[in-house]
């Protein structure tokens, strides 16, 4: 009987060996497979951003296209009475955008600036309607097939499907992430010095160059840039798009060279997720090392938090929560009392306002009292 059962475990170790022998090789092989396609589709991925563009500008004197921008500009309009003149003339504004798009005779008009005094003071600008047409053209049909290929997913500003909410998603998600892997980690949060205001000109176009090689396209969008006296101007679509790209290089070299795998950002202010203090403030160095060389600097607020620190991104704290909603009111009391005794106009007080739209609820009580209170 035991001769028996020891020829059992014989055959069944014979048999397993044999097998493990045959499936080895196989193993190996489908794990070489599945490096190669990583490497093809990393690959085409590095082409794809190093590949440069070209055929954009005729997109742009497309007629569809420039009656999709005017629809667009139309929606995005409060003034009720420029939307009612904007329908009005459609036929006038189309075929004029067109003609000059196509004879290449366009000029950036002059802004109209005006002041937003929440969250923080900012310098605002709009133009008019031609020009708002051809500012979304060139972003929609010149920056986005150029700059949107080479950004990263969590590069969330001024994107389709994205913005303050998909930065807050991932904000979630990462915190989620590092609760189950981390007993305690770290947060760098970042925030760029007059960012708007510090763009350098020359790098934006050197940037610009590598990605785009139509010249006329080029020279379109150069021209909008020329037309900020410093910086980029808050305001201008195709500004915001030019924003995103200009950190593009940073958030490259975070994910990268840094190798920081839970990152975010919206225009300029980034998370950074970490296990390790110290390294996140070697990272803060190589930020700061990187952003000299784009004519930029971190502010003061910029701070490393523990996982159990309340700190805030883009208004809101860690669980998504509004954290200005009580000094929004107590701002806009003061606002309110500069308005009283003709301080400040009431434009100025509205753009106050509707700074904080999705903040105040109750924002249609507020400016009737304006109102009885002027009268």
């Amino acid at each position: 009987m035991t001769k028996f059962v020891s020829k059992e475990i014989e055959r069944e170790l014979v048999s397993s060996t044999v097998f493990r022998v045959l499936l080895t090789p196989v193993l190996f092989f489908i794990i070489l497979l599945i490096s190669r396609f990583c490497s093809i589709l990393n690959l085409k991925k590095w082409k794809v951003c190093m590949k440069r563009i070209g055929n954009l500008y005729e997109n742009i004197y497309d007629m569809d296209n420039i009656e999709k921008a005017y629809k667009e500009v139309c929606k995005n309009t409060r003034n009720e009475r420029k939307v009612f003149n904007m329908k009005q003339y459609k036929a006038i504004y189309i075929s004029r955008i067109y003609e000059i798009l196509k004879n290449r005779e366009y000029k950036v008009g002059p802004y109209n600036r005006f002041v937003v005094y929440e969250p923080k003071e900012r310098q605002i600008v709009s133009q008019g309607i031609q020009d708002k047409v051809i500012n979304h053209l060139v972003a929609r049909y010149i920056l986005y097939p150029a700059i949107l290929p080479c950004l990263i997913e969590t590069n969330v500003a001024s994107r389709i499907y994205k913005g303050t909410s998909a930065g807050i998603r991932y904000e979630k998600e990462f915190i989620k992430k590092c609760n189950i892997k981390y007993n305690k980690y770290y947060i760098l949060k970042c925030d760029v010095s007059k960012f708007f205001a510090s763009i350098n000109h020359d790098i934006l176009k050197e940037k610009l160059e590598k990605r785009i090689k139509d010249r006329e396209a080029l020279k379109i969008v150069f021209d909008i840039i020329d037309s900020n006296d410093k910086g980029l101007y808050i305001g201008s679509m195709a500004n915001q798009v030019l924003a995103i790209f200009y950190l593009n290089d940073l958030d490259k070299f975070i994910k990268e060279e840094l190798k920081i795998k839970y990152y975010v950002r919206y225009q300029d202010d980034m998370l950074l997720f970490h296990k390790s203090k110290k390294y996140l403030q070697y990272c803060f160095k190589e930020i700061e090392k990187f952003l000299e060389k784009e004519k930029l600097k971190l502010n003061s607020k910029s701070r490393i938090y523990k996982n159990t620190n309340n700190y805030t991104f883009l208004g809101r704290n860690p669980k998504g929560k509004y954290v200005r909603y009580r000094n929004v009111r107590r701002k806009f009391k003061a606002k309110r009392y500069l308005y009283e005794i003709n301080k400040i106009d009431l434009y100025s007080l509205c753009c106050s306002l509707n700074s904080y739209r999705d903040v105040i609820k109750d924002e249609h009580r507020i400016i009737p009292n304006v109102h009885q209170n002027k009268n």
